[in-house]
């Protein structure tokens, strides 16, 4: 696996505009080509990708 990082101010906006805890998030991808992130769950590993403007 990917080092994971710590989010800085604007990812956790992103995930509290989507109504998640940005505290059980990390960062894995910044996908700046196609404006995407990709996050995982601190616990159970899942992957979700938010897009961004």
């Amino acid at each position: 696996m990917k080092k994971l990082k710590k989010l800085t101010r604007k990812q956790k906006e992103i995930l509290m505009e989507n109504e998640l805890d940005p505290r059980e998030y990390l960062l894995e991808r910044q996908d700046d080509k196609n404006s995407i992130y990709t996050f995982v769950h601190r616990e159970t590993k899942e992957k979700l990708e938010l897009s961004y403007k």
